[in-house]
């Protein structure tokens, strides 16, 4: 990466100075300037956000830029497309997005039960989202499963990770609905062995 030179910057600020002073150049023109450098890097940064699936945070900065520029067609034409990638994505896809995102600090249990680990999960997950409600988890496996004892010490591990690990120790497995996180049963494989001969 090639470095300008101190004495050459100085020198284009000197200029600038310069042209301010005599008039060439008005303050509304170096406002305008600044303004579009600021317009470009705001864009950068939605553009960023929405890449992620951040959409909320992307919509609220796009939102606050038109305070800041009410007529300015980007961050229009970025929010509207934010509106409509919101919309498309649906519920389950925001699910999805929710356990992937957030990232439990500490999960250590020694011969607890499944599903005293999955409530574990579902306070922390809320206590760390800040959301109102918390993730729903429905339980469609046997009775029997909630108490079986499983131990698991993970560290900084995303939600989703975490329920893998839970349901795949305990012979359970888990899928993402649209409105609710579901533990259950994996149909038993077929029995494995020498394929029949056809005659």
């Amino acid at each position: 990466m090639k470095r300008s030179n101190p004495a050459t910057r100085s020198m284009g600020l000197l200029a600038l100075a310069n042209a301010l002073v005599c008039g060439q150049m008005s303050i509304a023109a170096m406002d305008t300037a600044s303004t579009n450098r600021l317009s470009r890097a705001d864009e950068q940064t939605v553009v960023a956000l929405e890449r992620m699936g951040r959409y909320e945070e992307a919509e609220a900065r796009c939102i606050q830029w038109l305070q800041q520029n009410p007529n300015d067609a980007t961050p229009q034409r970025l929010l509207a497309e934010i509106q409509n990638l919101k919309q498309a994505r649906g519920p389950r896809a925001d699910l999805t997005w929710q356990i992937n995102s957030i990232i439990i600090p500490e999960v250590n249990f020694r011969e607890a039960g499944v599903a005293d680990i999955i409530e574990f999960l579902r306070t922390e997950s809320k206590k760390i989202s800040g959301a109102e409600n918390p993730i729903n988890f429905v339980w469609k496996a046997p009775e029997a499963f909630k108490t079986a004892k499983i131990t698991l010490s993970l560290h900084q591990v995303p939600l989703a990770e975490a329920l893998k690990y839970v349901t795949e120790i305990a012979g359970l497995r888990y899928r993402v609905d649209p409105y609710a996180v579901v533990i259950y049963q994996p149909a038993p494989a077929p029995p494995e062995g020498p394929s029949p001969s056809k005659p």
